[in-house]
Order: structure tokens, then C-alpha cells, then sequence
């Protein structure tokens, strides 16, 4: 991601659905396989050796009522949440434990206590950070996820609503998760060499962002300033910025404060690396940006989709890999196919 000869090209592993593990096993894929593992491939080993920097305690979470279909249970944000039992989906969200001011007060009294920051450490936290670096992982530490903080509380639309009829409380909510983050970063720099700060939102959908850029300059953009200048006084360089959809507008004010990666960069909200690294250059890398519609297609489609991204892969600033997770019309064979050519275009005479 520096742009540095290395000695292999990493990609990066995203999840798989449980509806295609069920259809490669009806495939031919054997029970308990690891398709990775059998083509020599492993995961990038990250330790987040942050604190717990979100909802603590989180809400406690219960069924409500369960049959063969679907369950219905109170989730860890505290959500009512429909879920379906018979293949892979988006939960449905009932209802969200914040639905005014009133609620983001209380949840905060409840949830988001910083008078007492060493409850958010763990114990040994010292001695997994040497177990980290140990197994020479990859050292990362939560710079804050705002927006998807009080989106998981209040959903979309109760959070647009909240921003602006009670900018304070929010502001409030914000301030806690940045003590928690600097908190984090403070202890964390003293113990070890930070390698990435990330920063995890889901601020955006398929056409745009899920809040206003002026919103978000308001306030989001201060928090994550404070926590980056205190990172890159450290020796930290290198982000992971995680937001699903069209982030494009959002782009000029991440690199402003020196966030420089994103992912999973989803093809089919117009975030394609090619064209990514034409509009913003060298100092914006990417994760991701392998369309999964094209992989779904098969062998031609999957030769074609890597081809167009080989000249951002041979430059460099830029991890590989399906954006976002592997659907269940993806089939086994074309799967590994996909790895076998990706392995090849990851090769530096490739």
C-alpha cells in the first residue's frame, strides 16, 4: 500500500455466503473443506488491539419468538430483528431502541460511559498485543464509526432525523466514541507499533451517501482529524476506511485528514478502482473492487473483470478482492477459477 517492492502480492479473503457453501457442497466441494486452504491461500492476520470502543456494556440479547421460518430477537444494539432461518439475507429491523433525543440520552447513560476507560481494556490486553506481534499480525486500532454507531441505534431515517433536531445529543454521543478512540490510541502508541487505523461506518448506499457531506463535515470529519493527526505523529500511514456503497463524494474530505484507503469499493455503486485511482490518483488505495456480478458470470466475465483491474494491481495501492462477499450465484467451479487467475495476475511478471 506504500507503493514498495514486496515479496508477494496480498489479496484480500471476504466472507462467504451460507446459501453457497450449500450449493458448492451440492457441487462437489467436500464437507469441511476450506477452498482457500486448499489452494495455499490465507487470510491477512489482523489484530484490533483497541479498546472496546463502541455500545459497552452492549444491550442483552433475547428471543422473542422463534419457529422454523424465522426468529425474532433483540440484538446486541438493542434492535427488534426479523431474521430469516432459510437462506442468507438482510435482517428486517423492526424497531430501534432510539427513536428521540430522550432515548440517545438514556442509551448513553446506560451504553456509553467513559468515566471509567479501563472497563473498555481487557484485562490482559498487554499480553495479547505481544501475542500479536508475536505472530507478526497485522497491528490495527479502531479510529471510530460514528455514523453507523447512531444509524445501529436509530436507523437511517431516525438518525437524519436526530442530526438535526438534536445536533447537541449527538454531538454529545460523537464526543464519547472520539474520548474512547483517543483513549485507545494513547495507551496503544506507548505499547507497540501501529500499523492501520480503521474506521468502520456504512455511510453510504448504492447511489450516494447515507448523510449529507455538510452533515458530515458538522460532525464526523472533526473527530476523525483529531484521531489521524495523532496517528500519523505516531508513525501511522496507512487507513482502512469500511463503508459499503458510493462514497465518491465523501473521498476528497477522507484524504483531507489523511485517510487514504477504502473498501470494499462495490462495483455496482460506481466505485471501480480503474476509475477511482484516475479521479483521485495515487494517494487514495482501495480493498476490494472485483465485481461479484462478473465473477457470477463465469470464465470469459472473470478473465475480463481482473484484466480491467490488473493496471491498479501491477501500480500498486491496491488489495484485491470481491467486493464485499461471495452470493450464492457464484459457483464452485468459477470460484476457484476466480483465485486461480487472481493468484496469476497478482505475480509481478504476470
Amino acid at each position: 500500500m506504500r507503493y514498495e517492492p514486496v515479496d508477494r502480492r496480498p489479496l484480500h479473503l471476504v466472507g462467504i455466503w451460507g446459501d453457497t457453501i450449500a450449493r458448492w457442497r451440492r457441487e462437489g466441494m467436500p464437507d469441511g473443506e476450506d477452498v482457500h486452504a486448499r489452494l495455499g491461500i490465507g487470510p491477512v492476520r489482523v489484530a484490533n488491539i483497541g479498546p472496546k470502543a463502541g455500545l459497552f456494556p452492549l444491550f442483552e440479547q433475547r428471543t422473542i419468538r422463534e419457529d422454523a421460518e424465522e426468529r425474532v430477537f433483540v440484538d446486541a444494539c438493542g434492535r427488534t430483528v426479523r431474521d430469516l432461518k432459510g437462506h442468507t439475507s438482510m435482517p428486517e429491523w423492526i424497531e430501534f431502541p432510539v427513536k428521540k433525543a430522550a432515548d440517545l440520552r438514556r442509551v448513553m447513560a446506560e451504553h456509553f460511559d467513559v468515566d471509567n476507560l479501563d472497563a473498555r481494556f481487557p484485562a490482559d490486553w498487554e499480553d495479547q498485543i505481544r501475542a500479536a506481534v508475536a505472530r507478526d499480525d497485522l497491528i490495527l486500532i479502531d479510529g471510530g464509526c460514528y455514523y453507523w454507531t447512531l444509524r445501529s441505534l436509530a436507523g437511517v431515517e431516525g438518525a437524519s432525523y436526530l442530526l438535526y433536531d438534536a445536533p447537541d445529543v449527538v454531538d454529545e454521543l460523537f464526543e464519547r466514541y472520539l474520548t474512547v478512540v483517543m483513549e485507545g490510541l494513547r495507551r496503544a502508541v506507548r505499547a507497540v507499533q501501529i500499523d492501520v487505523i480503521g474506521f468502520g461506518e456504512d455511510v453510504a448506499f448504492k447511489t450516494g451517501p447515507l448523510i449529507s457531506p455538510a452533515m458530515f463535515r458538522r460532525f464526523i470529519l472533526p473527530r476523525y482529524l483529531t484521531a489521524m493527526k495523532f496517528a500519523r505523529e505516531h508513525g501511522v500511514e496507512l487507513t482502512w476506511y469500511d463503508s459499503d456503497g458510493d462514497v465518491r463524494a465523501l473521498i476528497p474530505d477522507y484524504l483531507s485528514v489523511g485517510i487514504n484507503t477504502v473498501a470494499p469499493c462495490e462495483v455496482a455503486a460506481g466505485m471501480a478502482p480503474a476509475e477511482l485511482r484516475g479521479r483521485f490518483g495515487r494517494e487514495l488505495r482501495m480493498i476490494g473492487g472485483i465485481d461479484k456480478r462478473e465473477v457470477a458470470k463465469g470464465r470469459e466475465a472473470i478473465r475480463a473483470e481482473i484484466a480491467r483491474n490488473k493496471p491498479v494491481i501491477d501500480e500498486g495501492g491496491y488489495i484485491p478482492a470481491i467486493d464485499h462477499s461471495v452470493p450464492a450465484d457464484v459457483s464452485y467451479d468459477d470460484y476457484r477459477y476466480f483465485l486461480d487467475v487472481l493468484l496469476k495476475a497478482l505475480k509481478q511478471d504476470a
